[in-house]
């Protein structure tokens, strides 16, 4: 029995769960939007129509529930949370600064992925210091997400991935709990879970696969069926909107749709939210930046596991490639000379960050390479001082400086790497001001993502610029106003005047009309033109999006179904 049931008033996807449904069917758990804009959980049993909010949830995104079905954990503000299901305060477990994915066990272990890269991460359901569970660099692979714990808790499934995007090519694969060894069961799809019903189900090219698990030996029997084909999944991150519960009839619960499509053309976008195509080619870009004297566009494109930089003419409608390696070479950064750039590449078990020349001209020149994470931001107005993003396996995501000697502009010399700022928190994005006095940055800090200004080199105080929620800090060409997007993608832009020592800045005003800019992991997905009335994005696609209430569909007694299909 198949049926399509509304939400209720202000309901909404949010992260990659459209519904949670508790293991015994009877109840679901999903976000609403409330009148103040904010987000946060909501439940409802199936018998009824009335919907119960939980205080205390804003924010909130990937649900899931305990085994027992009287919790739900979540991630929100840095942080996996889990709140009672009828309600009461939220108790935060540890700090989580990504969401992509949880799964809680049997015996209180909650596994969750907390970041884009690397590996899985356990905490008991009392909360304290989290355990890495796996290490994807050992093998090669540059991301573990999506757990999800095997009927016993002996093992359990999760998504291997040698990139960050692009899914569709990744794999599941199962972890002994005990020896925490892991191989392979499926190959291409992601957010692969068991059923009940003895299936492995998980998600590829919008469609849900299904495929007869043999649970006492953790393999896979037969070839895979596609048994749904309407599925809303999300290609970049993997994630799979849909859920069911433990019991033995079964009842599926999923958000219908197109499959997200991660490739978008770039456009022009000015004040008023009027559009013109820039870079007419759909590509999964990242990070495009204008050149000093905006004449050229550097942008990184990539496909299932690997990304290219690429140099758009924007006069001559020309477009140059950079890179031809097979690796993830993202986050270009223009040199104030506008004849070299910086980005950042990562192969095997490393992550370098390099100088090149714009015209594709003689040899890279390696600037820093270490194992952890490495993203350029960028650079001073003097091009001697390079500000990036460094993740530390046990301090998170902090801002860095590093000194550049440019005597020679095609070969530099690098000086000793400086902390900017190190917080317990995770810090993205920094941005140096037009006259170098000044680095706005996002931080979780305070809770959700916000933007800032602190002084370089400072010391100094800090100033917060965004409110209610702000992410990918711009300079206009100026320095006179600083854009950031919401968590939702709308632009935002602050007047910001600098009074001696003091940055003044005023109240942030919505920019671009009712466009959104497509969402990142870490790096901004536009740039601000040089006379600050437009705009380069890759604008997001909200034509497959629900209208009104969200919408998701049931199944019930799907585990019959899957019998006769996938016997």
């Amino acid at each position: 029995m198949r049926l399509a049931v509304d939400l209720g008033s202000g309901a909404i996807s949010t992260g990659h769960t459209a519904a949670a449904i508790s293991p015994d069917g009877k109840r679901v758990v999903f976000s609403v939007r409330r009148s103040d804009g904010r987000t946060q959980l909501a439940t409802r049993l199936l018998i009824q129509d009335k919907t119960m909010p939980l205080s205390g949830t804003e924010g909130s995104s990937d649900l899931f529930f305990s085994p027992d079905g009287q919790w739900v954990g979540f991630f929100a503000d840095g942080k996996l949370k889990k709140v009672p299901v009828l309600g009461g305060a939220p108790v935060p477990l540890c700090d989580a600064p990504t969401s992509r994915g949880a799964t809680w066990g049997e015996d209180g272990s909650i596994v969750f992925a907390p970041g884009i890269t690397g590996g899985l991460w356990m905490v008991r359901d009392s909360g304290g210091t989290p355990q890495k569970v796996t290490e994807p660099e050992s093998v090669k692979q540059r991301t573990h997400r999506w757990p999800h714990f095997l009927p016993g808790g002996q093992a359990l499934l999760f998504t291997a991935h040698v990139a960050a995007f692009g899914f569709d090519g990744a794999e599941i694969d199962v972890l002994d709990w005990k020896t925490r060894q892991w191989r392979t069961v499926q190959r291409g799809g992601s957010d692969g879970r068991y059923l009940a019903s003895g299936h492995l189900a998980y998600v590829r090219q919008g469609s849900l696969y299904a495929a007869r698990f043999e649970l006492s030996r953790r393999e896979v029997i037969g070839t895979p069926v596609p048994v749904l084909e309407d599925v809303a999944t999300d290609g970049v991150t993997g994630g799979g909107p849909f859920d069911a519960s433990t019991d033995l009839s079964g009842t599926l619960v999923y958000l219908s749709g197109k499959a997200r499509d991660p490739n978008r053309p770039l456009f022009w976008l000015d004040a008023a939210g009027n559009t013109q195509p820039l870079l007419p080619l759909a590509a999964y870009y990242q990070g495009p930046r204008l050149s000093p004297d905006g004449r050229l566009l550097a942008v990184s494109a990539g496909g299932t596991t690997a990304a290219d930089l690429y140099v758009w003419d924007i006069q001559r409608a020309t477009r140059s490639q950079l890179t031809h390696n097979a690796q993830s070479n993202q986050y270009p950064v223009w040199a104030p000379d506008g004849k070299h750039l910086i980005f950042s590449s990562h192969t095997n078990l490393l992550f370098t960050m390099w100088w090149i020349r714009a015209d594709g001209a003689g040899e890279p020149t390696r600037l820093l390479e270490g194992p952890d994470a490495l993203a350029p931001g960028s650079l001073s107005p003097d091009g001697r001082r390079l500000a990036y993003v460094h993740t530390g396996t046990d301090s998170g995501r902090d801002l860095w400086t590093m000194p550049l000697d440019l005597s020679d502009p095609d070969k530099p010399r690098t000086g000793k790497p400086e902390i900017f700022l190190q917080t317990p928190k995770a810090e993205d994005g920094p941005m140096f001001s037009p006259d170098g006095r000044w680095i706005a940055y996002e931080s979780n800090d305070a809770g959700e993502r916000e933007v800032y200004v602190r002084p370089f080199p400072g010391p100094g105080g800090r100033w917060l610029i965004s409110n209610g929620g702000g992410r990918m800090p711009r300079w206009s060409h100026d320095g006179r106003r600083l854009f950031y997007a919401t968590e939702s993608g709308r632009l935002m832009v602050v007047d910001c005047q600098a009074r001696g020592d003091s940055l003044i800045a005023g109240s942030p005003s919505p920019w671009g009309g009712s466009q959104s800019v497509s969402g990142a992991a870490f790096d901004a997905t536009y740039d601000v033109a040089l006379d600050g009335k437009r705009v380069v994005a890759m604008t997001s696609d909200e034509s497959d999006m629900p209208k009104g209430n969200l919408h998701v569909t049931f199944l019930l007694n799907f585990f019959d179904e899957l019998k006769r299909r996938v016997p």
